[in-house]
């Protein structure tokens, strides 16, 4: 768990906690110490973290899987939302592929564990460690 400027909003801290200076740095450390990324059911900030780890996959800028874990279709919304932009054409029907999804964690963790990446790599340059502002 990242703490941001010792502010956390969640249940009961499980494993070891590291203060960040901000949300980029609390996505770049997540993204380097990880093998994948998960999002449970959650808010604002599960969002704006799920949808930044889908654009650097589909950037090129990781090849990580972008697990959903659907419970009770908390997410189909969201999916629905994303087709929509893909039948649309803002959205590359191949970055669709990009988000692998089950309703439980079992089922998804075997998904990802056979995750292949889809997408083209399209800017092989960028990397998390550069800020939003370019340093």
């Amino acid at each position: 768990m990242f703490n941001f400027l010792g502010m956390q909003i969640s249940g009961e801290t499980v494993g070891e906690v590291r203060p960040v200076a901000d949300m980029h740095q609390r996505k770049a450390e997540m993204a380097r110490q990880s093998d994948a990324f998960i999002a449970l059911p959650g808010g604002y900030g599960t969002l704006e973290e799920l949808l930044e780890v889908i654009t650097w996959a589909q950037l090129g800028i990781h090849h990580k899987p972008v697990g959903l874990l659907n419970v009770d279709g908390y997410y189909n919304s969201l999916l629905t939302f994303i087709d929509k932009a893909v039948e649309e054409g803002f959205i590359n029907p191949c970055a669709r592929r990009i988000i692998v999804l089950a309703p439980t964690a079992q089922e998804l963790m075997d998904k990802l564990e056979e995750y292949v990446p889809y997408h083209d790599r399209v800017a092989s340059t960028l990397n998390w460690e550069i800020g939003p502002l370019g340093y």
